[in-house]
């Protein structure tokens, strides 16, 4: 292993514990050589060019093989930020799912390997304060940018296949998580992050994805079609934009089972989502849709409820066990949801957050065009679930950071009574059920006002943590607004 101090490491898999608590790189050749990294160490005594000397083995010096800085940083960047998480049935999943998938395909591509080396070294560049790395960063970035604009206008019939399009719409994705890693000012103030940000390489995505639709949309899609549609259904929701009707059916990509009826639903939603953001925009007669738009958004709230009822296991709403002081971080309350896994986790988290975004719809409608006491008392019960939502996120957050453990049945603080230890650093990859429901929690207008700055709070901590630009600014004014 190599490592900046003389503190061993505890050999710990896949995540050596003594070098993340004091923030220190630990690579060993296996990271390097998982990732396509063809690692060759030489010496004079192996290569011929010098006798060894004589007398015990000990009074060698020891070899350790030299990383380049690109090297390095994609090692670093594939230990800490793309460990897998087992979420069953998986209606999450993104970056880690789309990487392995290419990896296990077998496939080679110089457009893919620079795209991963680019985030990789802007990643490592903001979480290890490298500015080497940042430069590295950016002039990959502009190599990677140049053979992915190369290779999608060379697309026609003749060079369509599925490790052609899957290709492009990785390489695509990562320059799109690289364009919001690196994103840290925004020109006009009084523009939002959503409205200042590049979503170019996401309209590429749409536009290779609707040519795989086209052209190859009768075969069985593959793991990088199926996860990538299901970021762009996000995206389109952050960005106040309806779906195409192409992209509506996600059994054509894929969906099956309990994942295609959670995906009916939040794809429902979004289209549902842009058009009463409409009613305000346009004429009065225009509202007479209203009724019928609170009566959809009902029903896909009880088709959300009646999906969960559905997924194995559920969580235990338990008291964090004493001795603590509040206010501690990653810890709104001392109420704590645990679960049987950080998967089943997940589940729950993305039921959270879609319901939040229901009630939105629910309450907008209310307050544009109800009136008397039963729009009063279906508000009141519209604001309670939505608060009991966001209770649900916050009293998540520990778990699925991993900052308790169940002792005798009961949560106590998994790390010691130190101040230090108690703000010690997040591992990066399990912040990743977390971003969207904390996006969705601090980003809603009609939100309880403590819980949003908490969750925007927690969202630039992470961002921090995990080196993206975006999230770091979750603070700001100019964060989203749903």
């Amino acid at each position: 292993m190599l490592t900046s101090s003389t503190l061993q490491c505890d050999e710990t898999t896949p995540i050596c514990q003594r070098c993340t608590k004091s923030r220190r790189i630990c690579l060993g050749t296996d990271t390097a050589n998982e990732i396509c990294f063809s690692i060759n160490v030489e010496n004079s005594f192996a290569s011929g060019k010098s006798k060894r000397p004589r007398g015990p083995r000990s009074t060698l010096t020891l070899m350790r093989p030299h990383f380049d800085l690109q090297t390095r940083a994609t090692a670093y960047f594939v230990r800490y930020h793309l460990q897998e998480l087992s979420v069953t049935p998986s209606i999450t999943g993104g970056l880690f799912e789309c990487v392995s998938a290419w990896k296990y395909s077998g496939r080679t591509c110089p457009q893919v390997d620079s795209t991963l080396g680019c985030l990789a070294l802007a990643v490592y560049s903001r979480t290890q304060n490298h500015l080497g790395a940042a430069r590295a960063a950016s002039s990959t970035y502009y190599t990677a940018l140049k053979l992915s604009q190369s290779q999608i206008a060379r697309m026609d019939s003749r060079t369509i296949t599925e490790g052609y399009i899957d290709a492009c719409l990785l390489s695509s994705f990562l320059m799109g998580r690289y364009e919001g890693t690196t994103q840290c000012l925004i020109p006009e103030p009084e523009k939002s992050f959503i409205n200042s940000r590049n979503w170019s390489h996401y309209d590429g995505i749409l536009a290779i994805l609707k040519i795989w639709h086209e052209k190859m949309g009768q075969q069985t899609p593959s793991t990088i079609v199926k996860y990538i549609r299901r970021q762009l259904r996000k995206f389109f929701l952050l960005r106040d934009l309806p779906l195409p009707d192409w992209i509506l059916d996600g059994g054509a990509f894929g969906e099956t089972g309990q994942e295609l009826e959670y995906d009916h639903i939040l794809v429902e939603l979004v289209n549902l989502r842009y058009e009463t953001l409409l009613l305000s925009s346009r004429n009065c007669c225009m509202l007479s849709n209203a009724g019928s738009y609170y009566a959809q958004a009902s029903r896909l709230e009880r088709a959300l409820v009646a999906w969960i009822g559905q997924v194995p296991g559920s969580y235990q709403c338990q008291n964090l066990s004493k001795p603590y002081q509040l206010p501690l971080k990653h810890f709104y309350s001392p109420e704590i949801y645990t679960y049987t896994s950080i998967g089943n986790a997940a589940i729950w988290l993305e039921y959270f957050a879609t319901r939040m975004l229901i009630v939105s719809v629910k309450l907008r409608l209310l307050d544009t065009c109800a009136t008397g006491t039963p729009y009063m008392e279906q508000r009141t019960e519209c604001v309670n679930i939505l608060k009991d939502m966001g209770s649900g996120i916050a009293s998540t957050v520990p778990f699925c950071l991993e900052r308790i453990s169940m002792v005798g049945g009961v949560p106590v603080l998994s790390i010691g009574s130190k101040a230090a230890d108690r703000n010690a650093q997040i591992k990066p990859y399990l912040s990743s059920t977390l971003i969207w429901p904390l996006t969705v929690g601090s980003s809603l207008e009609c939100n309880n006002v403590e819980q949003k700055q908490w969750f925007k709070s927690e969202l630039a901590a992470i961002g921090s943590n995990i080196g993206d630009g975006l999230l770091e600014h979750a603070g700001t004014d100019q964060w989203i607004t749903l």
